[in-house]
């Protein structure tokens, strides 16, 4: 968004605070992976407020509703006093600056870091369980995984590492892309964030429940996508035996509320990797992306990780689903070679 863009963001806050514009300070802060802008606002009287620009290709209609719907269940999001979607301005509360990210960052105790995600882990818990978004989100079906896991060779094997795949590359993927579609299908299907990670929870001071932001995406999909997204993060790497133990956690919040059965844990464990595997695949592609397409390259300096989550669960699961390791070797064999000889690779 433009300067004029901002302008007209002051002055349609200033006239909902009953201010003029030259009282507001406007302060730029750390955006996200998408076109919109945040501002922080400060009043004379040193409240200070969050201004989102938004443009029309967001998803701002399901940002208001996802919004309206999660604060109506209790689960901890900003206050939004006000909207105004045909324009893409919207005013926030204030969550401050620390994000889930930075207080794992400051927390040297292994005691605190589980804290932290036993928090995180609580309020997904509460979050699935809401029921009503079935009838207002639409579904993880099979057109969106698809399309999402054809971000990858569509971006990141064409067009960054300018690989040709070859028709049994197309097939070897086409096959891969199946098995995981179908393994997500054959999860429970509740209400998921679709982007439950470190940088989109916020957490104030002295308290253990984060607030989540960037829930405009949110949709009706497989019951281990936001945990894989929060315990295989791609800026928090923890080992594999972390992961799991949290994991067993957020297993154990489901099936004492009666989500899940008693005897599910080793399915669970499967739907969680075949789910990271998905999301990771897909990201490989989405870096890609907002690097060529929106000059945002930093991005690119965390592909290893994901290639790195994409090697265990291919070689974990692979005995059970050739598919899987057929594409990791695939991968190691074609892809590797080239992508290792990278800059933002060799540089990470």
């Amino acid at each position: 968004m433009n300067s004029d863009e901002h302008r007209e963001g002051l002055a349609w806050l200033a006239d909902i605070l009953r201010c003029s514009t030259e009282s507001l300070v406007s302060e730029l802060i750390a955006g996200d992976a998408s076109p919109r802008k945040f501002y922080r606002i400060t009043t004379a009287d040193l409240q200070t407020h969050i201004l989102m620009l938004s443009p029309a290709t967001e998803n701002n209609e399901r940002f208001v509703l996802v919004q309206r719907l999660l604060e109506s269940k209790a689960i901890p999001v900003p206050g939004l006093p006000r909207a105004d979607m045909r324009r893409g301005y919207f005013l926030l509360e204030d969550l401050g600056d620390i994000t889930f990210w930075q207080a794992l960052e400051n927390t040297p105790k292994a005691v605190e870091v589980d804290s932290l995600y036993h928090g995180a882990l609580s309020v997904l818990a509460s979050l699935q369980v809401i029921r009503s978004a079935d009838h207002v989100l639409p579904r993880y079906d099979y057109t969106e995984l698809k399309r999402e896991l054809d971000v990858c060779p569509d971006w990141f094997f064409s067009k960054v590492l300018r690989l040709d795949l070859d028709k049994q590359a197309v097939a070897l993927f086409g096959a891969f892309s199946e098995r995981l579609i179908d393994a997500a299908h054959a999860q429970p299907q509740v209400l998921v964030h679709r982007d439950y990670h470190s940088r989109n929870l916020m957490m104030s001071s002295g308290s253990l429940t984060p607030t989540l932001i960037d829930f405009q995406d949110a949709i009706i999909g497989p019951v281990c996508y936001d945990a894989a997204s929060l315990l295989k993060d791609v800026y928090v790497v923890w080992p594999r035996g972390r992961q799991l133990e949290w994991l067993a956690h957020y297993w154990r919040l489901l099936t004492e509320t009666g989500q899940l059965p008693s005897d599910s844990w080793a399915q669970f464990i499967q739907w969680f990797d075949l789910i990271g595997l998905q999301r990771h695949v897909k990201i490989l592609g989405v870096f890609s992306r907002l690097w060529l397409r929106d000059d945002k390259p930093g991005y690119m300096r965390d592909i290893p990780v994901v290639i790195g989550y994409i090697r265990e669960a291919c070689i974990e699961w692979g005995d059970d689903f050739p598919e899987l390791l057929l594409f990791w070797d695939w991968f190691e064999k074609e892809v590797m070679p080239t992508a290792s000889r990278q800059n933002w690779y060799a540089g990470s």
